[in-house]
């Protein structure tokens, strides 16, 4: 069911590419994949995390944009989140900038037959680097929260293609 959402949200954003007027450049749509590490112990290895974003750059040094993330599969559970943020760009003018980013996020963690849900603020730093008009890669770094009784960090190391439109 996730993978299908997943090849709907990327043909959809593929459709968009496609009709965009060419020198809108504004909007963006990204892949993003990386290692989501849990704040809890008995984890062997961290698992893979997998996301798909799509944002709008109010000015160079502000970007609004809403996502959605799989953080992936540890055997006995399993955590994806969907959010809007707010990123803010230093310096937003030169190829590569560093960004802050706030966000309001609603994860839901499947765990031991039960599903628990949190909705909160979190947030993230990275780096974005833009190859050129039209492309960019991003190194970040984002945490989220799940659970509902005791809320449990999820911390997601990535690294992410965009292509604005």
């Amino acid at each position: 069911m996730i993978r299908t959402a997943l090849a709907a949200v990327l043909a959809a954003v593929l459709a968009a590419f496609v009709a965009a007027p060419a020198g809108a450049a504004d909007m963006y749509a990204g892949v993003r994949f990386g290692q989501a590490r849990y704040n809890t112990t008995g984890m062997a290895k961290p698992p893979t995390a997998i996301g798909v974003l799509g944002g709008y750059t109010v000015s160079p040094n502000l970007a609004v944009e809403a996502e959605y993330t799989d953080l992936g599969n540890t055997g006995s559970s399993r955590a994806t989140a969907m959010g809007v943020s707010a990123l803010a760009f230093y310096p937003g003018d030169l190829p590569f900038s560093l960004f802050a980013k706030l966000s309001y996020s609603s994860s839901t963690w499947k765990v031991l037959n039960q599903v628990q849900y949190n909705s909160s603020f979190t947030h993230g730093l990275g780096g974005q680097y833009d190859i050129n008009q039209l492309m960019s890669v991003r190194f970040s770094w984002d945490r989220y929260l799940v659970g509902n009784q005791v809320a449990i960090s999820v911390d997601m190391l990535s690294v992410a293609g965009m292509v604005r439109f």
